[in-house]
């Protein structure tokens, strides 16, 4: 690419290579002004192709009087009639010489055309505009601090990050543009100072904290010699975010000669799909055609089987990563049928996809055909009368009337907000009264014959239903991707209604529509609908008493299969140690003093079928924190004490309270009646005084093995996190005007606070039970959920050094890493994932680990548990243990089970009896069938409760304080901004101190108080509140001034 500056002229390449031009005897032509006169004279001339010759000639504001002789100035139509000398064609070409020599006089930097791309996440329009792959941008996975560090919930770390960590060199990767449909491959180089550095097709060079990638082919590039060459000339391995994208600017980077293997091997790569598709584009054509009628979870190797012929497979097993690619890149594009989940983890080459049922395909396509006809109505109405006009469409305007109805009373008792969401409920001098009393949606009037015909007149037809599905599915659900051509519709419906004329009628006014019809509830959070996968049911209005259109399922239970072995272990007490509203107990522990040096402690969870019935996991620890002999047992147990974390803290003196800051924020006011426990929860002055000895001999274990795993490497703190608490009050007034619309006269109580991780205890006995049923399995080779992290060798050694002294020293101190220190751990730990083969968890300080307490609410402990209970019962039928192998890395002796009897198996170390028909569950069922799907159901529902709903409950309440009033807790007028990333220069992201909400500064918010050019992360300002929306989950601030740091 020529650079030149902003007084310098372009230069034709052509007439570069043609070389100078030689003098003319004729006089130069003068130059004419652009206009039809110039058009005149090139038809009369001919040379229309001539004329392409000369499109990159310059031209300047300078008078021709006053301008300097230029050569360029030859370039005129007279030239163009000239005979010309051209180079032989065994002659070499001196162009790229002349070009350097160009560059060399004309040092000038390149300047860059502003883009007109909207901000991340924004609608594009991806039908027009610059699409040049020199100008692409990789779009960037956006994370806040809740999914940037690990999540611990009390018996494991749960990683909900979306970035690339698991991608490794010489892996292919497609990535994007945010904002547009440009896809590029590129190879991926490697991961230096928490940066992923790619290398495109085209010959680009760049590099990203977090890409998200929707296919991936592993060991693309296998041979290291063909990286390292790309690798020793990358510009910089600087950890700076603004260095790295300034080298990317001015297009530094390794050249395509050095990077030529790489280019070919891509272009090869994706020469190879192209012909895919084309050889099989009819049957890829009707991808959406080809999978039922309802909705489904489908991987993409599942599309391909029903897509292509098996006769392309490799050895009849899987199908290449070229035949891949074309599959991926039609249901890519497809802007309806598919979406791609890809907000939980990759299943082999891409995400998971949701194939949408065929009722939402066809009310896509017939609610757009409606607004079409709308559309053209209205048109006619304004055309003359000789001119034939489009019928009246009658189900759109009764659609309109009602909603225009139901907007107004609405707002007569709640405020429309453009901030995602309506204000609470407020009685108004404006309310029906009088002879219209009936035609009050909010009030709880008599069903008078009156106002039963009214709410009549306000119910929805099954047309008017068909489009508030449609808005349901574009503003909830978030079917459509940012540059998909269905959005025009839902803009087009709310254009319709008259009522949003001041507002974005983008799908954040749409989610308020849906508010104001009384179809969700006001409080309603978005995550519960985009998180949804397909076969969930989800409840419109969760807070009413729940309507099921199936028949009940008989409560009825199987009988318990290991009644014959199960033990009584009502010798000691034992703690249910859990939250005093808490249904149904999960995890119990008790205590047996074996000799001087030895406890037996027990961790049990319930089985399956009765409350009474348990599986214990026990284990022998010494003082030290060291495991003896483990075993799992079938047992009873009823001599249960209930009591609660607190008081256990209370009674063994491990709470810190310095630990969780106190700062807490309410809006709304709690129900006064208070909701008695669901159990007789025992309190501190109740317990004997044996049990307050063995609950501290329990907390000196616990504290022992965790002291082992901190010298393994084990996080040794986890932040405190925002928590919203939500209570409802008993009474939420709410008025059905017809099916499909409920309307409520209270709000819910919101209370925002930090919360810590639990009872130490608690915890660290939770991760010993998952430590012995990981171990007990892998002695057995069961295959089970087993949690691993995904470490890669060369980084281990790094990530234990920049642990121990940078993070560790920081959390333990109570203060939070910064945002690259969060992002090199991340690129550093690998991912956390779920598998039949255990491994390491580092994080945790385990050799293996699996969960197993909480069969009741966790599908994967119950998997887990169904395992174990088929390997028991095989056991006893066998007379032996099952025993092949010992565990590594402990001191442990194993057992066979106690109630069976059988004597311990002599054969630990010759696994030659591997039949294992007996399971539920093969090894090849869970990798391939079960994990692929428990792995995003487990991720979509940790992001509900912990970051997206927890984070919309939040902005929940701060809107309702900042812009409504409704506020317990008085809200601050400024706040304290941490700037921690600058995004291509166009928006300021970082942190506010008010429960460490990400927020950003867009460049109209600067306020003239610092050029982005000029911030750098780790810069502090004073800023006010811009905007918030909750229906993005987005808060917006106002620059006001720097602070210093």
């Amino acid at each position: 690419m020529l650079r030149r500056s902003s007084s310098q002229k372009y230069v034709c390449w052509r007439h570069l290579s043609l070389g100078p031009a030689e003098p003319t005897t004729s006089a130069v032509s003068p130059r004419r002004p652009p206009g039809a006169a110039a058009s005149r004279t090139l038809a009369r001339h001919g040379a229309r192709s001539d004329f392409r010759q000369l499109r990159c000639a310059s031209t300047d504001s300078l008078s021709p009087n006053s301008r300097t002789p230029d050569p360029a100035d030859d370039l005129t139509l007279d030239w163009l009639h000239q005979p010309k000398t051209l180079r032989a064609g065994s002659e070499p070409s001196n162009i790229r010489e002349r070009l350097r020599q160009w560059e060399a006089a004309n040092p000038g930097l390149a300047l860059s055309m502003p883009s007109d791309h909207p901000a991340a996440g924004s609608v594009a329009n991806n039908m027009a505009g610059n699409r040049s792959e020199f100008a692409f941008k990789p779009e960037a996975v956006t994370q806040d601090d809740d999914t940037a560090r690990p999540l611990f919930d009390g018996d494991g770390v749960i990683d909900l990050s979306s970035s690339g960590s698991m991608l490794h060199a010489g892996d292919l990767v497609e990535v994007s543009s945010g904002v547009s449909k440009a896809h590029m491959l590129a190879v991926c180089l490697g991961t230096f100072n928490g940066h992923l550095h790619f290398y495109t097709s085209t010959g680009k060079w760049f590099t990203s904290r977090s890409v998200r990638s929707g296919f991936v082919v592993r060991n693309f590039v296998d041979d290291p010699a063909e990286l390292r060459a790309v690798i020793d000339v990358i510009p910089s391995f600087s950890p700076s975010s603004a260095v790295l994208n300034e080298l990317q600017d001015l297009n530094i980077g390794p050249s395509r000669d050095l990077a030529a293997s790489l280019i070919r091997k891509l272009y090869t790569f994706q020469n190879a799909s192209r012909i895919v598709h084309q050889t099989y584009v009819e049957r890829l054509s009707r991808a959406h055609v080809q999978f039922g009628e309802e909705e489904r979870i489908l991987s993409l190797r599942e599309i391909a089987d029903v897509l292509l012929p098996a006769s392309l497979k490799r050895n009849r097993a899987t199908f290449p990563p070229e035949a891949l690619y074309a599959v991926y890149s039609v249901i890519r594009e497809s802007d309806i049928a598919f979406r791609a989940l890809d907000r939980g983890p990759r299943c082999q080459e891409s995400y998971l996809f949701a194939l949408q049922s065929v009722n939402v395909q066809e009310n896509i396509a017939a609610v757009e055909q409606r607004l079409r006809e709308y559309s053209e109505y209205a048109a006619g109405q304004s055309k003359p009368a000789s001119r034939k006009s489009a019928a009246k469409p009658e189900s759109l305007e009764k659609f309109l009337s009602i909603a225009r109805q139901l907007i107004d009373q609405t707002r007569r008792y709640r405020s429309w907000s453009p901030h995602g969401m309506i204000g609470p409920y407020s009685e108004s001098s404006s309310v029906f009264n009088g002879p219209h009393a009936d035609q009050d949606i909010y009030t709880q009037q008599p069903l008078t014959p009156q106002r039963q015909q009214y709410l009549q007149n306000l119910k929805w037809s099954s047309s008017c239903i068909s489009i508030i599905k449609f808005m349901e599915y574009w503003a909830a659900s978030g079917g459509f991707s940012t540059g998909s051509r269905c959005h025009w519709i839902g803009a087009s419906i709310l254009r319709a209604l008259g009522r949003y004329e001041d507002a974005v009628l983008d799908s954040t006014t749409g989610w308020t529509f849906l508010q104001e019809i009384g179809w969700i509830p006001p409080w309603d959070v978005r995550a519960r609908h985009a998180l949804r996968l397909p076969g969930l049911k989800r409840q419109r209005h969760p807070a009413n008493k729940p309507t099921f259109e199936d028949p009940p399922v008989s409560p009825e239970l199987g009988p318990d299969k290991l009644a014959h072995l199960r033990q009584d272990f009502d010798r000691s007490a034992t703690y249910c140690i859990d939250s005093a509203d808490t249904s149904t107990s999960t995890m119990v522990s008790s205590l047996r003093i074996k000799q001087d040096d030895e406890i037996a402690q027990q961790a049990a969870a319930p089985g399956a079928n009765q409350l009474s019935s348990w599986l214990l996991p026990t284990a022998h620890v010494t003082e030290t924190g060291h495991l003896l002999d483990t075993k799992i047992t079938p047992g009873k147990l009823s001599k249960i004490v209930y009591i609660t974390p607190e008081d256990v803290s209370a009674v063994v003196g491990d709470a810190d309270p310095s630990a969780v800051p106190t700062d807490v924020f309410e809006v709304g006011s709690p129900s006064s009646k208070r909701t008695p426990p669901a159990r007789k929860m025992a309190t501190p002055k109740d317990l004997s005084a044996a049990q307050t000895r063995e609950l501290k001999t329990l907390s000196k274990l616990a504290n022992a093995l965790q002291r082992v795993r901190l010298d393994n490497g084990a996080i040794p703190a986890y932040l405190p996190r925002p928590k919203a608490t939500v209570l409802m009050n008993e009474d939420l007034g709410e008025s059905a005007a017809s099916a499909g619309q409920v309307f409520y006269r209270t709000d819910p109580y919101i209370r925002v606070g930090y919360g810590g991780q639990g009872s130490p205890l608690v915890s660290s006995l939770m991760q010993l039970a998952g430590e012995i049923g990981a171990r007990w399995c892998y002695e057995r080779d069961i295959p089970i959920p087993y949690r691993v992290q995904r470490l890669p060798d060369q980084t281990a050694d790094a990530l234990r050094a920049f642990n121990r002294d940078v993070i560790f020293p920081q959390l333990l101190a109570g203060k939070s890493p910064s945002a690259d220190e969060w992002h090199t751990v991340r690129s550093l730990m690998g991912d956390f994932d779920i598998s039949t083969t255990p491994a390491p968890n580092l994080a945790m300080g385990l050799d293996m680990y699996a969960k197993v307490t909480s069969p009741l609410r966790r599908y994967a402990d119950l998997l887990a548990h169904w395992q174990i209970e088929a390997a028991l019962l095989e056991e006893n039928s066998r007379g032996q243990s099952l025993v092949v192998r010992e565990s590594p890395g402990s001191d442990t002796k194993t057992d066979a089970p106690s109630a069976t009897g059988p004597t311990k198996s002599n054969n630990k170390n010759k696994p030659t009896t591997r039949r294992r028909d007996f399971l539920p569950f093969s090894k090849g069922d869970l990798e391939n069938d079960v994990f692929p799907r428990l792995r995003i159901r487990e991720r979509h529902a940790k992001l509900l409760d912990n970051v997206d709903g927890n984070s919309q409950w939040i902005l929940q309440a701060l809107v309702r304080a900042w812009h409504f009033g409704d506020a317990s807790t008085p809200l601050p007028e400024a706040f304290r901004f941490t700037v921690s990333d600058v995004s291509n220069r166009r928006a300021v992201g970082g942190q506010i101190d008010w429960f460490d909400r990400p927020a950003s500064v867009e460049l109209e918010d600067m306020n003239g108080v610092a050029r982005i050019a000029d911030v750098k992360p780790g810069d502090v300002f004073k800023v006010e509140l811009a905007s918030v929306n909750v229906h993005t989950n987005k808060i917006n601030v106002k620059l006001l001034e720097k602070l210093e740091n």
